[in-house]
């Protein structure tokens, strides 16, 4: 009496694999011109331990002459970083109702008109090219030196970054759900508030809140241009060469982003 065989299953050979982990000659071709680009860039930019290392010594006397930090300015760091953080809040919160529409139209899977889709784009990577430093600068000569200087153009940066994330999130989600909606005769209107925003609002929360966390260092900086904030002091206590009051106000701004960046740790955890 003999068993019958049963037929066994096709299983790919060692070649087969091999010929899978073999990268094509396009990863080949891709890694080639990564490592060109890294050792253009490391050249262009004079990227040198040497020089680094030889720098060490003027890094260790510049730090050592900001030690005791000086606490009398320790009041003014405190309000004017409360100044820096109305500015990164403020700057967010508008950016945020500015970038939602810009999102949408520049989303192909929300509105399918090509012309529109372009010129959603176009307009958000011309806005996103120009730094929020220059910002600064032109609406300082706007509106004069001071922290809504800083706010617009924390507003104009957030609002072009956020509606390139967005438009993003919208492109990438699951559209099962927004073609139902269409099926039964929702309009574009009701679809975007009822399907399309309701899945995304946590994903657009999450980046929101890290878009604060930059914005809080960027409002940091824009003072240096007199766009308000604690930049401004930090900027005049450097030329003064009073390098414990700046040592002070570098632990009042620290303490505060470590805070924002537990806070929304913290918030993120609970919204995704």
């Amino acid at each position: 009496m003999t068993l019958d065989a049963k037929p066994s299953e096709k299983t790919p050979s060692t070649i087969d694999l091999a010929a899978l982990r073999r990268p094509s000659w396009q990863t080949g071709t891709g890694v080639i011109v990564v490592v060109a680009v890294i050792l253009w860039s490391a050249q262009t930019a004079e990227f040198a331990l040497d020089a680094l290392l030889d720098g060490l010594p003027n890094i260790a006397d510049f730090v050592g002459r900001m030690f005791p930090p000086d606490l009398a300015i320790l009041p003014t760091a405190v309000s004017l970083m409360g100044e820096t953080l109305a500015i990164a809040v403020i700057g967010t919160a508008v950016g945020v109702l500015l970038a939602l529409p810009w999102a949408l139209l520049a989303a192909r899977s929300v509105f399918g008109q090509a012309w529109l889709h372009h010129a959603a784009r176009a307009s958000i990577n011309v806005t996103r090219a120009v730094p929020e430093l220059m910002w600064a600068l032109l609406f300082v000569s706007a509106v004069g030196l001071g922290p809504l200087a800083g706010t617009l153009a924390i507003i104009i940066g957030s609002a072009a970054g956020m509606a390139r994330l967005f438009a993003d999130i919208f492109e990438t989600m699951d559209m099962r759900a927004w073609e139902a909606a269409a099926a039964a005769g929702a309009t574009r209107t009701q679809r975007i508030s009822w399907v399309l925003l309701p899945q995304s609002v946590p994903t657009i929360a999450s980046y929101t809140l890290l878009v604060l966390d930059g914005n809080v260092r960027a409002a940091s900086l824009l003072g240096i241009v007199g766009a308000g904030g604690i930049g401004m002091e930090l900027t005049q206590q450097l030329r003064l060469f009073e390098y414990g009051n700046v040592l002070t106000i570098v632990i009042v701004v620290l303490v505060v982003v470590v805070a924002l960046d537990r806070a929304a740790s913290y918030l993120r955890k609970k919204l995704i």
